[in-house]
């Protein structure tokens, strides 16, 4: 039987109505030394009420707080996943000889600063530099032909640094839901020396990378795929520096026997075309975020491991995409016309694809 957390006021009342009958008295006047008593002793309790439901709450994985989750967390050997540092090479030009010391500073125009990791000296008009963020997560992100000028020029040295090649991709300190959903898939799903879902978990201990599926014998006796996504990033396919972040992590944790090959999945957006009513950027917008949301929640990569003996398939049900728009705030009525310009029906992705949300064609129901 669930209890009942009593209100600050209705602990006064309490207070005064033992006080009362105990002292035999039949008024207690707003400022006597008993109403004094009361809102004291009832203040007290109150705050014992409070504490003992913290402690309730933090005694269970599912809605503990961040230092208590991280404690439930570490009991099951699930650490949160720290930020990290973006990595990656970039091209100099120069004068032959020119040499750029390990730790020098380039900086880009909103400030984001990388150092140098080892020495490097220009060759035939050019050198490649290994530079690291100072400050981890997504902020120091680059990408590929990004230009970055050097912060103290040196003489020999042109000043732009053009980024070749991503080494390791930068993600921010992992949230507190996500680090909850690892910690209860942790407890139900105990390791089982290199099963189906031990992949799963190996990969989701990897900065940034949020849902995975594996494929068993995918491709072939003794092989296992790994699929992996990065629901963060748009889009949410992961960079290669990240699938081989994973394809490392996992080569040191896998039975020796399994050939493991890591890899994103093919995406098979939906496209839609809604009548709604009423049709304004509101509802439009509130539709949008129930769609994402279902489709995060019941998308699965088809033909992935599900259970012993069971695949999943990935489907997602034409009356849940009804459901989802139908409790959009606002929303009043509505009609989908057609998806990815056949008629309404369920969408069965194909082996290897995961469903994603695409385009939205908005008409007006009259």
């Amino acid at each position: 039987m669930a209890f009942t957390r009593p209100t600050l006021q209705e602990l006064i009342t309490r207070v005064e109505g033992d006080l009362k009958s105990g002292l035999q008295i039949s008024t207690v006047l707003r400022r006597s030394f008993v109403a004094v008593i009361a809102r004291a002793m009832a203040g007290l309790a109150h705050m014992i009420f409070g504490f003992m439901k913290f402690i309730e709450k933090n005694a269970f994985p599912d809605t503990a707080e961040d230092e208590y989750l991280e404690r439930w967390a570490g009991i099951w050997g699930v650490i949160r996943k720290s930020a990290t540092y973006e990595k990656f090479n970039a091209t100099v030009t120069g004068t032959n000889g020119t040499v750029i010391p390990a730790g020098r500073t380039y900086r880009r125009a909103d400030g984001v600063e990388y150092t140098t990791d080892a020495v490097a000296t220009i060759s035939g008009g050019t050198a490649t530099l290994a530079l690291t963020a100072v400050e981890p997560g997504k902020a120091g992100r680059v990408a590929v032909s990004d230009l970055i000028p050097i912060l103290s020029p040196i003489a020999g040295l042109d000043q732009n640094a053009t980024v070749s090649a991503i080494t390791l991709e930068a993600d921010d300190l992992e949230s507190t839901e996500s680090l909850r959903e690892r910690l209860i898939d942790r407890i139900q799903n105990p390791p089982a020396g290199g099963a189906a879902l031990d992949y799963v978990a190996w990969a989701r201990s990897i900065a940034g990378v949020t849902r995975a599926w594996v494929g068993p014998q995918a491709l072939g006796p003794g092989t296992v795929v790994v699929y992996i996504v990065t629901d963060d990033n748009d889009p949410i396919t992961p960079s290669p520096a990240k699938i081989d972040e994973v394809a490392d992590y996992i080569e040191t944790v896998r039975p020796v026997t399994a050939n493991v090959t890591v890899v994103g999945p093919v995406l098979l957006p939906i496209d839609l075309t809604i009548a709604i009513k009423p049709n304004t950027p509101a509802v439009q917008d509130a539709i949008e975020t129930e769609l994402k949301d279902l489709i995060y929640r019941e998308s699965a990569l088809a033909g992935s491991y599900k259970a012993p003996g069971v695949l999943h398939d990935g489907k997602i049900l034409l009356s849940h995409l009804n459901e989802a728009i139908s409790i959009a705030l606002d929303e009043e009525d509505h009609e989908i016309i057609d998806i990815n310009t056949d008629p309404p029906a369920d969408v069965v992705p194909a082996t290897g694809e995961l469903t994603v949300l695409g385009t939205i064609t908005w008409q007006t129901l009259v």
